[in-house]
Formats: structure tokens, C-alpha cells, sequence
């Protein structure tokens, strides 16, 4: 288990920064290339979800390698992340509707775009100066 808890501290951030910054990237790209009035939509096949999920999660793997290595009772702790995780999305998907439906589509990617690259860019702080 040292090995992977290792692994996942030292290369996770950088794995989760590069990902989130291309994703965030490509949001960006599409939305400014979109440019046409019309609604933007963003392709949201198995592939991208996967690399999005993947991304948004390795944080998350850090920490439960974290709680293994510290031999910290999981259960209680995995409920109580669950439920917040299940509340914030909850919330971040009606406000990101809310949202796109205010700033018009082109806008909403740029923003949301920004916002996952700047995700990505704390993680990576995090790590290197934390």
C-alpha cells in the first residue's frame, strides 16, 4: 500500500491539474469557436466522462489512500463524504442550470471552463506549497 499512497501524493495533483486544465481548456475553445448565437453544447460522451470523472476524483483517491495508510475508521467518514458530495452536486447542477440559462451558453463554457482549470490550479498549489 506504501507504494500506491506514494505514487498517488506525488504524481496525483500534477495528473489531476493536466487533466482539468485540458478539459477546462477545451470548454473554453469550444465555447469561443461557438460563436454563432446558437446554444453551445459540449459533447458528453463515455470517453470525456470518463476523463472528467477520472480527474475529479483524484484528489479524492489521495485521500482515501490517506485514511488506509492512517488506519482511520472509514465507514463514518465514507457516509459523511457521500452525503456532502451528493449536496454539493445536487447544488452545483441546478445553480450550473440556473446559470447557463442566464449567461446564455457561450458564456456559461467560458466561465465553467475557467472555473475547472482554476480547480485544477489549487490542487496543484496545494500540493506544492501545503
Amino acid at each position: 500500500m506504501g507504494g500506491l499512497a506514494s505514487f498517488v501524493g506525488t504524481y496525483g495533483p500534477w495528473i489531476a491539474f493536466l487533466l482539468l486544465a485540458l478539459i477546462g481548456g477545451k470548454m473554453i475553445a469550444e465555447a469561443v469557436r461557438g460563436g454563432d448565437g446558437e446554444s453551445v453544447r459540449f459533447e458528453s460522451g463515455t470517453a470525456t466522462l470518463l476523463v472528467l470523472a477520472v480527474a475529479t476524483s483524484i484528489d479524492a483517491l489521495a485521500v482515501g489512500v490517506s485514511f488506509a495508510v492512517l488506519d482511520i475508521p472509514i465507514v463514518s467518514l465514507a457516509i459523511t463524504i457521500g452525503v456532502v458530495t451528493f449536496v454539493f452536486s445536487a447544488a452545483g447542477v441546478l445553480l450550473g442550470s440556473a446559470f447557463g440559462h442566464i449567461m446564455g451558453g457561450e458564456k456559461a463554457g467560458i466561465v465553467g471552463g475557467i472555473i475547472l482549470v482554476a480547480i485544477g490550479l489549487r490542487i496543484l498549489l496545494e500540493h506544492l506549497f501545503f
